[in-house]
């Protein structure tokens, strides 16, 4: 997530300026996504409870019908084109702008690259550092329904979290797009909003790894902001998506509004470009020598910009949550407090199945917050 700057408005400003008084006919307008009355879990001993993401994911309802309304997102595209090269990232979130890179001399070059840029800070990550684990450029390190939503410690941090945090997402995204169209009486690009939206977290499969002990790997930090981004952004330029849909997706951590956020932006195409092996004046994402995005700017990019702040409640929701489920884990089911595998194993499997928005908005009912989880949680861990 960014930090407010100076000559502008920070996202959370800027989303309740922006679609506050559009909200209300938004929300008619959006598809029936209601997980807390649908959604039915699978319940199981604790001892029973899968540890392995791929077996926890199988397991989860909830996952599995948002991959699916994740999918229909997709065919909702009318270029079906983009619509079917959208699908196949999500079916195999592979980065194959790496196959370019086959040794560390390679990723030392374009490191040093970013670095004579300002694009790294040499004193938080090295050449060793730039790049996540990778065995195949053409094969994920999982897949795209098993990741979580961001870091361990942030938004949907449990197997299945990214199909959660793109799925909530692309719906608000639609929602914003139905507003304008009520409000305003104007169509935004349906097709380059929603194909931004999709994309912009497809590096997070590689970024967050899961580790043998349910944690996630840490995120380095590139142009200023999450690695996952400028990876994603990287492998749509890699991957030929048009500018537009480029453009919009680098958009979602900061909208180019005022000069510092568009700054922003054109650092991360930047870093992207240099990854993918592209000039990004050429190809369009940049304008007047890479001083600026394409003029004048199109609101698409604000959109999914706009769209991508789910984060605002999943993050607290998930630390927050986490907080009492550990207490739950060692009061109640007899889990040592050091010991993070089955701590891990537990909140995972309860996050997979009910999500950590559901704990929280548990916990704000009425009564004993403790007693509230409690009561979830039995429902899913006997």
């Amino acid at each position: 997530m960014m930090d407010s700057y100076s000559e502008g408005l920070s996202r959370r400003n800027f989303l309740r300026i922006s679609v506050g008084a559009a909200a209300g006919l938004a929300v008619l307008n959006m598809p029936h996504v209601s997980f807390a009355s649908e959604n039915k879990v699978t319940v199981m001993k604790f001892a029973d409870c899968p540890a392995l993401p791929q077996d926890i994911v199988k397991k989860s309802q909830m996952v599995n019908a948002g991959w699916k309304k994740l999918l229909e997102a997709a065919n909702s595209i009318s270029d079906k084109t983009i619509g079917k090269k959208i699908k196949n990232i999500l079916y195999n979130p592979a980065p194959t702008f790496m196959q370019q890179y086959s040794s560390s001399a390679d990723m030392e070059q374009v490191y040093n690259k970013l670095l004579d840029k300002g694009l790294v800070n040499s004193t938080k990550i090295s050449a060793k550092m730039l790049f996540p684990p990778l065995k195949s450029s053409q094969q994920a390190p999982q897949p795209f329904i098993t990741a979580p939503g961001s870091g361990y410690d942030s938004h949907h941090a449990y197997p299945g979290g990214l199909v959660m945090h793109t799925l909530n997402n692309v719906t608000i995204l639609q929602g914003i797009c139905n507003s304008y169209k009520h409000v305003f009486f104007y169509d935004v690009n349906y097709d380059i909003a929603v194909a931004g939206e999709l994309l912009h977290d497809i590096g997070k499969p590689w970024v967050f790894q899961w580790k043998n002990n349910g944690e996630s790997l840490t995120e380095m930090t590139i142009a200023k902001t999450g690695a996952h981004h400028i990876f994603s952004i990287a492998e749509s330029i890699y991957r030929d998506f048009p500018s537009d849909i480029i453009v919009a997706l680098a958009c979602a951590h900061e909208n180019p509004g005022t000069a510092a956020g568009e700054s922003l932006v054109i650092g991360w195409i930047k870093a992207a470009a240099l990854m993918a092996g592209k000039d990004p004046v050429k190809i369009g994402l940049l304008d007047n020598g890479g001083r600026t995005l394409p003029m004048p700017h199109k609101q698409e990019g604000f959109i999914v910009h706009l769209g991508d702040h789910d984060y605002v409640l999943s993050g607290p929701a998930s630390q927050k949550s986490v907080i009492i489920l550990k207490k739950i884990a060692v009061k109640e089911y007899g889990i040592r407090p050091d010991n993070a595998v089955e701590f891990n194993k537990f909140r995972n499997y309860i996050g997979s199945q009910v999500s950590f928005m559901h704990i929280y908005h548990t916990m704000s009912q009425g009564g004993n917050p403790y007693q509230n989880v409690l009561g979830l949680v039995k429902k899913i861990i006997l």
